[in-house]
Order: C-alpha cells, then structure tokens, then sequence
C-alpha cells in the first residue's frame, strides 16, 4: 500500500482537526522515505495537523530533557495541543547508527540512543502536553524491522515494553501507548495506514501492545 491510498481506505475527513507531534531523524543515505514521513503525509491526507521535529539532526543530536522540552513547546504553540504522539523510533535507529562511525560500538550505540530519544520524548509530551493540561493522549512507537541492522530487535522489545509498562501506569489519565512493528516486506504505506487508524477515535481502544506486522515469524502470542 502506498501512503496515497490511505484516503481511499480510511474516511477522507476522519482525522480532521486532530493535532499530532511526530518526533524522528532524516532517513539514512539511499533512503526516500522513512515510516515517520509516510505517517505525516497520510494523516495529513486525512484532515491532521502534524507538527514533524527530528531529534536527530544533520550535525546534532537533540537528546537532552531540556533540548526535548523546548521542542514539545513548540509543537504546542505550532498546534495548539498534542492529541497523539507518534515517535518514529525506526528512523531514530538507522539515523544514529550509520551517524555514530567513530563510536567503537555503533550498533550498540544506536540502540541506546534510540531508547533515550523514544523516552525523553513521549516523558516531555506526556508532561507538558496532557498532563500539565489534564487532556488524555495516545502515544506511537513505530519501531525497526527485524532486518534493520544488528539490535533492532532489542529496540522492538524494549519500546514494546515500554508501551505495555506505561500503559497501565498512564491509564489512570486517559493516555494510551502502543507499537507498530513493521515486518521486512512491510510498506511505509502499510505503518502509516495503521497509524492512521490508532489517531482515529477507534484508537482509542488500543493500549500497552504490540501491533506485530512480521506475520508467521513473529513473536507467538503478539497481538
């Protein structure tokens, strides 16, 4: 599925007037589209207005809380309020691996970085936009495919971890937390679509899982 088909599958209005942040990095070299763009181009299709910040920059890596704060202000003053939160923790990886070459561990490094970005981030949204505000909220993971590079895997579990883990100490609050893990033959169309539909009112009814597109291969039991 390409990202111009998700008007045709999903209502052309179903998104209108909802505000979303998408936090992520540039694509890697060779690369023309990463899951964050297809996110932002299809919700926008569908009446949203996205806000997109990277943390990771060409020459800079915007990893401290105070740094991340700033941008979560300014996607409230660009938006007026944050209804959904989508972290394009895929990008974050592949962008902080092949940005890291002098470190003696890129790979491991990449994970790191990209379980600091995905947490820093959905903490600063989650404070000063719903909490501070006393509105509910939603927060995507788009997580790496398996074939992403070494540790991709340890990414997909540890944000879906963190989904399942702040699900339920969110829940008192109206938040809700979910992963998209997308499979080695997934679309960026596909994520996009499904992403879509979590920032639809539908979505409302999906926290603390993990929805797994890697099929047969994928982790037993993954919803």
């Amino acid at each position: 599925m390409s990202t111009s088909d998700v008007s045709e599958l999903l209502r052309a209005d179903l998104l209108w007037g909802a505000s979303i942040m998408l936090a992520g990095a540039p694509p890697p070299p060779g690369v023309d589209e990463s899951l964050g763009t297809a996110v932002a181009a299809a919700c926008s299709a569908l009446g949203a207005r996205v806000w997109d910040c990277r943390l990771l920059g060409e020459e800079s890596r915007c990893l401290e809380e105070s740094a991340i704060d700033d941008l979560v202000d300014r996607a409230l003053g660009e938006l007026g309020g944050i209804d959904l939160l989508v972290v394009d923790a895929a990008a974050l990886f592949s962008s902080s691996e092949w940005r890291a070459p002098e470190s003696r561990a890129p790979a491991r490094d990449s994970l790191a970085v990209c379980l600091e970005a995905s947490w820093n981030v959905t903490r600063a949204a989650v404070n000063r936009a719903f909490l501070a505000h006393d509105t509910p909220g939603r927060v995507v993971y788009l997580t790496p495919a398996p074939d992403a590079g070494a540790y991709a895997e340890a990414v997909r579990a540890g944000l879906e971890n963190l989904a399942r883990t702040l699900s339920i100490e969110w829940a008192r609050f109206g938040i809700t937390t979910v992963a998209i893990t997308p499979g080695a033959d997934t679309s960026a169309g596909d994520v996009a679509a499904l992403t879509a539909y979590l920032a639809s009112p539908a979505g409302v009814y999906f926290s603390g899982c993990l929805l797994d597109l890697r099929g047969p291969a994928g982790t037993p039991g993954a919803i």
